[in-house]
């Protein structure tokens, strides 16, 4: 763990007691919606995953995509900690942990796909898909050996198990780079198409590849707009005060290291995070966020769907 890393993680135990006493003073409870942003999970990695989700178990509520909605829409009061689980790229990991870890715990999430990824039946292309488009510049040769794909199959298992499907675009395109409007419809808009004919339910999720500020736009926000109910973000934050079903903000639960490997936070660094203690670094990156979606609405003539 980096030392900056370390010292995120050495505020968890002070702010968790600061918020028991304040909610002591109070005699109210915090109420939060948080979303916990997970790619692949290493078959090394799953035991440690596992233990992580029944530490989080003891003092956040997991939530449903289904009860996710209802509270962001205001259909549902936010009441305690809530916290929704997602999962981003498509990697085969992913419905491996869901039967494994998941499923036993009654937890459900949203796995968001990656069309042009899903289809792959080749593991090298798939592979090279992975160095050239999740993983740009990387090595095919030198990423991690149980890096592939799932398959149309994997995501008809998770949604036979109560999991929802939610699209990353079609080909994990850096949406700021995009600037042609057909493009951006058939990176945003065909790709949800195509998992609603194959899987043949609704997708009303969507999360813009690699999450941060820089890698999204006004534009392609409005595309989205247009297609989804929800927008999912990379950016650290609490979805309980009126937050944008359009800016949704997610807390990563891993890091990379120098391989490439997803390595998850200790619990400490993950409940620190979760606490809120580095949402104030997202703060300019949110604020710009809800700003174009604020002009999107204007524009639009009518604000969020309900």
């Amino acid at each position: 763990m980096s030392i900056h890393h370390r010292l995120i993680a050495g505020t968890y135990r002070p702010i968790r007691l600061f918020k028991s006493i304040a909610g002591s003073v109070r005699r109210s409870s915090p109420e939060n919606l948080r979303v916990l942003l997970c790619h692949d999970i290493s078959p090394g990695d799953q035991d440690r995953f596992a233990a992580q989700l029944r530490w989080l178990a003891r003092s956040w509520t997991f939530v449903s995509p289904a009860r996710f909605a209802a509270m962001v829409l205001g259909e549902e009061r936010i009441r305690g900690r809530n916290l929704l689980v997602t999962f981003d790229d498509g990697f085969a990991s992913n419905r491996v942990v869901a039967e494994k870890v998941l499923n036993p715990m009654g937890v459900l999430a949203i796995f968001f796909a990656v069309s042009d990824f899903v289809a792959m039946e080749d593991r090298a292309e798939a592979r090279r898909f992975i160095a050239d488009r999740v993983q740009p510049g990387s090595d095919p040769d030198e990423l991690p050996a149980h890096w592939r794909n799932m398959g149309w199959t994997d995501l008809e298992a998770l949604l036979e198990q109560g999991h929802h499907i939610g699209a990353h675009t079609r080909s994990h395109a850096r949406l700021s780079m995009v600037n042609e409007e057909g493009e951006l419809k058939r990176e945003i808009v065909s790709s949800a198409d195509v998992l609603e004919r194959r899987l043949g339910v609704p997708v009303e999720h969507f999360a813009y590849p690699f999450g941060d500020l820089a890698s999204f736009s006004e534009r392609a926000l409005t595309v989205a707009r247009g297609r989804f109910r929800f927008v999912h973000s990379g950016l650290r934050g609490d979805n309980e005060r009126r937050v944008s079903q359009f800016a949704l903000r997610r807390d990563a639960s891993a890091g990379q290291d120098s391989s490439s490997n997803y390595s998850v936070f200790s619990n400490s660094l993950l409940g620190a995070f979760l606490e809120g203690a580095t949402d104030f670094r997202y703060a300019r990156s949110r604020g710009r966020l809800d700003a174009w979606c604020r002009s999107v609405d204007d524009a639009s003539g009518h604000g969020q769907l309900a």
